[in-house]
């Protein structure tokens, strides 16, 4: 980070960058630690209290987009959703903007949480409990998200159907020339003509996979990152849970994988269910779900140098999945009428 741009943009949060602790995980966005000063004493007695999450990176997308998610969580956690709050800056701006050589970059910070990312945690600690506490934290979110309505309505999001990640597969299938291009383009056809009714439909996170979940240290889970929220089923959400830990659990065989899958989702829903409804209907959608996410990451995963790594996330995911894709083989067979 240039240290001209990165003098900018704390200042807008009054710290420096020799406050500044480099944080991993930002994929498009540099990140890093800082300390907030508490500021309901006298400057004497000031101290430092906790921490916040200071976010810079290229604008990508429309500042309106932006905007509406930073409100949407802002308002999550003020009706006591289990997130990390946006931070103002000392403008008293959700959202703030530098220009640089040329370059327009976003800047945004939120409080830290802290805790252990859920996908940290060794396998062998995973827990029916755990399992029911990450559903439960999922259906308090998709709970309270029915209350918010936008300020202004420019401030929204894509429909799920427009997000990048469906539209970026589609290309990527197309310029390899893939076969499996129509496969996808036929399931989001297929998806659309599902109801949208506001119990089952309306702002979800959209990658709520397990680098998302962060565990805190009284065992209790809060939701962090939602660059990536638009307009969806709520199910899609708990497709995606699903989807990331059969990869991260990585089975030896089909039999152990259906256990654990069925072992993981049925801990996950009895959490979920004690905030939110999950119909049979919407149960019987999370298979589609998953053939969705995985189009999309296989067609993301083609070609990457990351395959080649059997240990990766991304290697254990493309082990033998071209043929399943191919064959129309299910991400994860189980009856999911019976969880």
């Amino acid at each position: 980070m240039q240290p001209q741009l990165l003098s900018s943009a704390c200042q807008l949060y009054a710290t420096s960058p020799d406050q500044l602790f480099p944080l991993s995980g930002g994929y498009s966005n540099a990140v890093y630690k800082f300390p907030l000063i508490q500021t309901s004493q006298p400057a004497s007695e000031s101290r430092v209290v906790k921490h916040g999450v200071l976010r810079i990176g290229v604008e990508d997308c429309p500042p309106e987009q932006t905007l509406g998610m930073l409100e949407w969580v802002h308002f999550l956690r003020e009706q006591g959703a289990p997130v990390t709050a946006p931070l103002p800056s000392i403008n008293a701006c959700l959202l703030e903007h530098l220009d640089y050589e040329g370059k327009r970059y976003v800047v945004t910070a939120f409080e830290e949480a802290e805790g252990t990312l859920a996908e940290r945690i060794p396998a062998i600690e995973w827990t029916d409990d755990l399992f029911q506490r990450i559903g439960m934290t999922a259906g308090k979110f998709h709970r309270l998200s029915h209350g918010y309505h936008p300020s202004s309505p420019i401030l929204t999001r894509l429909m799920w159907f427009d997000s990048y990640e469906i539209h970026e597969a589609a290309k990527l299938l197309a310029s390899s020339r893939d076969s499996t291009l129509e496969k996808l383009n036929k399931l989001v056809r297929e998806l659309k003509l599902l109801p949208t009714q506001p119990a089952d439909f309306g702002l979800i996170h959209d990658d709520l996979h397990f680098a998302n979940f962060l565990i805190c240290p009284d065992g209790q889970a809060i939701i962090i990152d939602f660059d990536d929220c638009c307009y969806g089923w709520f199910a899609i959400d708990v497709a995606m849970a699903l989807f990331d830990i059969l990869v991260l659990y990585n089975p030896s065989n089909e039999s152990e994988k259906q256990a654990f899958a069925h072992r993981f989702l049925s801990s996950y829903l009895s959490g979920y269910r004690q905030e939110h409804s999950l119909s049979l209907f919407w149960q019987r959608q999370i298979p589609h779900f998953l053939k969705l996410k995985e189009l999309c990451i296989y067609a993301t995963l083609i070609g990457h140098a990351d395959i080649a790594l059997s240990d990766s996330w991304g290697g254990r995911f493309m082990r033998g999945r071209a043929e399943r894709v191919i064959n129309d083989i299910p991400y994860v067979d189980i009856d999911f009428d019976n969880l």
